[in-house]
């Protein structure tokens, strides 16, 4: 999967403004572009789409973490009216730790599709008590991180038809379905509970969970983790 390899890309992509105006909010201003799917006062998700010859309005986005689903050509005009045009691919994966200006339009021959994952507030994080046990350290066939920084944690996760995890532990997420399906959640009580969960799934966890999945359907199941380092869990 194409990561973050030309700084200019996502620099372009999520431009910083450092405006102090109020935020001109993509789906009050786009409303036809850019849907929320999750929000909460930590977290905000949004699925955009642009077809072709599609433009959105200038609009800022908080910090946030930007993952393409189908990539394509765009056009991309900062507020001092300096344009660029860019090209993400798609599974292009980045993320700004600033918050950002600009108007986008798609001007290229497909729809263009992204998942942005914003956080909204930053907590003063301490230290967490004891060492979590990493999804990607005692799983790594089915967890792979793909991005990481001081702000975020980007992990694929991939399960087969019957394929299982070892018990793990999650900090704070924000996770995004690219494929769904049956799975089995079993968690570090033995409490077990199967879900069907379907294409374009999104949740948000705020407390540390202890739990292990298996895929106990028929079909592939993808999912992209989004850890944030800047959100402190919540204790129960």
């Amino acid at each position: 999967m194409p990561k973050l390899i030309i700084p200019s890309l996502l620099l372009l992509i999520v431009s910083c403004s450092g405006s102090k105006e109020k935020p001109l909010l993509p789906e009050k201003v786009s409303p036809d572009v850019y849907k929320v799917l999750l929000e909460n006062e930590d977290v905000k998700v949004l699925e955009v789409t642009f077809e072709p010859g599609q433009s959105d309005n200038m609009h800022d986005h908080y910090p946030s973490t930007v993952y393409i689903l189908q990539g394509g050509k765009a056009q991309v005009t900062l507020p001092d009216g300096t344009v660029n045009e860019i090209e993400p691919p798609t599974g292009f994966i980045g993320h700004n730790t600033e918050k950002a200006r600009h108007q986008v339009k798609n001007i290229g021959d497909n729809t263009i599709n992204i998942i942005l994952v914003e956080r909204k507030n930053t907590h003063t994080v301490t230290e967490i008590e004891e060492k979590l046990i990493l999804p990607e350290e005692v799983s790594p066939d089915v967890y792979q991180v793909i991005f990481e920084n001081d702000d975020v944690k980007v992990l694929k996760v991939t399960f087969a038809p019957g394929q299982g995890d070892n018990m793990h532990e999650h900090g704070v997420i924000t996770y995004y379905g690219i494929k769904g399906g049956k799975l089995q959640n079993t968690l570090a009580d033995g409490t077990v509970k199967e879900m069907e969960v379907p294409d374009g799934f999104v949740g948000h966890g705020n407390t540390i969970v202890k739990h292990q999945m298996e895929n106990v359907g028929d079909d592939t199941v993808r999912v992209i983790i989004v850890e944030h380092k800047k959100l402190m869990p919540i204790k129960e």
